[in-house]
Parts: C-alpha cells; sequence; structure tokens
C-alpha cells in the first residue's frame, strides 16, 4: 500500500491519470492496457522473492514491458531541472472490476476446457494469484484444493510457491489428488506436480504445451522459443516432433524477443515463466497451468 500510494502520488503530480486495479497477477496488467487504451501499465511486485525485494514492472500502450532503449530515455529524464512553473495535477480513482476482467478473459480463451473432476491443488503463494485461480479453475469445472492463499503482504513466496515445492507435493501425494501447481507471488510463473509428488519443471511444461499445441495444428510457426538453460531431453523432444527450437539469453525479456521477431507464440523457460502470446505478451501462470 506505501508503495502503491507512494507512485501513484508520483505520477499524479506530473499530470497523470492513476488507475488503482487492486491485486492482480501481473499478466493482467497488460491484458487490461489492451481493454481500456491505457498509455502505461505499472505492476508493483517482488515476482518470486521475499516481499522485502518489492520492485516496479512497466507495460507500455502495446502491452509489452518497457524496452531499455526507453527506460534508459526515462532515466535521463530524471536527472534534468523540472519545468518550471508546469501546473499540470492528476487524479488518483479505484478502477473496479479488474479481477472479473482477468477471470472473464480467461474463461473465454479456454471456454473448450472441461475439467469436470480433475481433482488439483493449487499453491497461489500467498501472492496476487489467490483469488484468481482457484476461481477460474472452478468455473472450468475443476475440484481445487487451494494451499497458501492469505497474502498479508509479508508472507508472500514464504515457504510456498514455485519456488518451494515441499508442502504442494505432500499435499498431493498423501490427500491422492491428481496433479498440482504452484505458482510464483506476481503470478507469471508455474511448476507443477503429479499424482506421486515429482516435480514437473518449465521445459517439460513448455514441451507438453509444443506437442500438445502441434498436434491440434495452433502453434505458430511450428516453433518455440526457450534460454540456454533448457535441457537436452527438450531439445531432443521437439526435434522428434518437427517443432523448431529457438534459443536465447537467460530471462522472459529475451524470450518475448525471439518469439516477436520469429512470429512464433509460445516460449519460455525452466522457471516455469511461460508465454503464450496468443493470450498475452508475458509469462501468465494461470493460463500455463490451463493450456
Amino acid at each position: 500500500d506505501m508503495l502503491e500510494a507512494a507512485l501513484a502520488a508520483g505520477i499524479a503530480s506530473a499530470g497523470g491519470e492513476v488507475l488503482l486495479g487492486g491485486v492482480l497477477p501481473t499478466p493482467a496488467a497488460p491484458l487490461l492496457i489492451g481493454r481500456y487504451g491505457f498509455d502505461l501499465g505499472v505492476v508493483i511486485s517482488a515476482s518470486h522473492n521475499p516481499y522485502a525485494d518489492n520492485g516496479i514492472k512497466f507495460f507500455g500502450p502495446d502491452g509489452f514491458k518497457l524496452t531499455d532503449e526507453a527506460e534508459e530515455a526515462i532515466e535521463a529524464r530524471l536527472d534534468e531541472t523540472p519545468e518550471a512553473g508546469r501546473t499540470g495535477l492528476g487524479r488518483v480513482r479505484a478502477l473496479h472490476g479488474t479481477l472479473e476482467d482477468y477471470v472473464r478473459e480467461l474463461h473465454t480463451r479456454f471456454a473448450a476446457l472441461d475439467l469436470s473432476g480433475v481433482d488439483v491443488v493449487i499453491d497461489c503463494a500467498n501472492g496476487s494469484t489467490y483469488k484468481a485461480a482457484p476461481e477460474i479453475f472452478r468455473r472450468l469445472g475443476a475440484t481445487p484444493t487451494v494451499l497458501a492463499d492469505a497474502p498479508d503482504g509479508r508472507n508472500i513466496n514464504d515457504r510456498c510457491g514455485s519456488t518451494h515445492l515441499d508442502a504442494l507435493a505432500q499435499v498431493v501425494r498423501d490427500g491422492g489428488h491428481d496433479l498440482g501447481f504452484a505458482f510464483d507471488g506476481d503470478g507469471d510463473r508455474v511448476l507443477a506436480v503429479d499424482r506421486t509428488g515429482a516435480t514437473v519443471d518449465g521445459d517439460e511444461l513448455i514441451a507438453l504445451i509444443a506437442l500438445h499445441l502441434r498436434a491440434a495444428g495452433r502453434l505458430p510457426g511450428d516453433g518455440v522459443a526457450v534460454t540456454v538453460m533448457t535441457n537436452y531431453g527438450f531439445h531432443g523432444a521437439m526435434e522428434q516432433a518437427g517443432v523448431g527450437v529457438a534459443i536465447t539469453g537467460v530471462g522472459d525479456r529475451y524470450v518475448l524477443e525471439a518469439l516477436r521477431e520469429k512470429g512464433w507464440a509460445l516460449g519460455g523457460e525452466q522457471s516455469g515463466h511461460i508465454i503464450d502470446m496468443g493470450f498475452v505478451p508475458s509469462g501468465d501462470g494461470i493460463a500455463s497451468a490451463l493450456l
């Protein structure tokens, strides 16, 4: 709340109009930018880290994170002398209904997915997916058991979520559930465990998604972008399936650059940061889990 108030005050003092969207997964920002035609989207998040590591992510009007050049230009302006006599003052208001906007977009995207009878455990990392993830799984017919869904601003990613899978694995295994998904604090990553409690990492999830979309004729360019950290087994599986692979440096920014350059839609990292350009130009843990 403190960071939100400071950021909103700064934008308003420079004449900007601020709409507060509440607690939402990071990928909701580019979705809302597109839906309402905003000039900028801002997410306050520690991502997959402890709360004290909170930072700020900026998305441009096209829904993509700001480029290095844009960020450097902004930083350069911070060193300039403020314009004398500037009188523009903005406003700060609440933007209501954002959670439903995001969940509705997910529901529209995965309307054909019937999860009736699926017994799934969801670990929300005491973070931003704590409302959206259980809701969309229920709407699609699943029976979710939800863990770490009581964020207090300090317990995010604390022995839970995609960076701490032990609790999820034990609940899935001991409870006889079908599978489990763990999101990170800001909801742009997901890892999974199978019914035995074994970890299914980002490489395996991307492979499953790529093979599924390729078989359905829904993998643009029949290619996928991954980083240099991706394991050799992934490359062997893609070669066998006739799926092209682009290799990038580590970081979702570089995966995204490769996808835009090649006109492909699917890419990601071993960490579970998976991008489906057909939905949103950002990692989306919930959408990846549904895929």
